[in-house]
């Protein structure tokens, strides 16, 4: 999983999958949606590949590239484990803003 955090923290990838989101995509619909250069878009498309994050389905003289949400998933639910911790310390913002003091860290209720 550790891999798909490094993958994640490159601005230039998580851009390529925004514009994944929608669904399936060539080569040069990415270039054109993401205005990245095509050689750019094709080395950090080859990652995600090799990482399993996004899948390649040849279609005539293109390749179109889409989402594989199984990594993103488990990246994810990982994620939402610690969500408590979130809004924990939101919670203890909130009062401390309320009462008119700076929250103290590590401080519970």
């Amino acid at each position: 999983m550790a891999d798909v955090f490094q993958i994640l923290a490159d601005p230039s990838r998580r851009h390529l999958l925004e514009a994944l989101r929608e669904g399936e995509r060539s080569v040069g619909d990415l270039v054109d949606r993401t205005h990245m250069s095509q050689p750019s878009v094709s080395k950090q498309l080859r990652i995600l590949r090799d990482s399993g994050v996004v899948s390649l389905r040849p279609a005539g003289r293109h390749h179109l590239y889409s989402i594989r949400g199984r990594l993103l998933r488990e990246a994810s639910e990982w994620l939402a484990y610690y969500e408590h911790f979130w809004q924990e310390g939101l919670s203890r913002m909130d009062e401390a803003l309320q009462r008119g003091s700076p929250p103290r860290p590590g401080r519970k209720g």
